[in-house]
């Protein structure tokens, strides 16, 4: 379950201006990096989704910003089709963020108030995202 509600997610993101974005297969490494961005001021994160395992790094880091930095916002990057996303929903994602628009993926986001930021490349592809609930 998210930490942070869907609308403190879009109003930090709109307030930074800046979305940190980075993936690494070692959670140890990887909560060094959340600190980092968070320190510097940018303490909203997509890690984004690649490699095996990455759902159990994202896990970790979520445990570990729930313990000692529920300030970040903690999102992730890379999902492009539902089962995916809903995992990562699982497993704590503020938000999530696909390389396309899914509509699968749009159902569950904005069924479970999770912001979803997808790629549109046409104008009808914005408006059928704004049919599914994207803001």
């Amino acid at each position: 379950m998210a930490l942070h509600s869907r609308l403190e997610t879009l109003s930090a993101m709109k307030r930074i201006g800046m979305v940190a974005v980075f993936y690494h297969p070692d959670a140890a490494v990887g909560k060094k990096i959340v600190a980092a961005c968070s320190e510097g001021g940018a303490s909203v994160i997509e890690f984004t989704n690649r490699g095996d395992g990455a759902a159990n790094v994202f896990a970790e880091l979520d445990a570990h910003r729930r313990a000692e930095r529920p300030d970040v916002i903690l999102g992730v990057g890379s999902i492009v089709d539902a089962p995916t996303a809903a995992i990562f929903i699982n497993d704590g994602a503020d938000f999530v963020v696909g390389p396309f628009l899914d509509e699968d993926v749009a159902r569950i986001c904005n069924g479970q108030k999770i912001p979803y930021l997808p790629v549109c490349g046409t104008v009808t592809e914005i408006h059928r995202a704004h049919l599914l609930g994207v803001e």
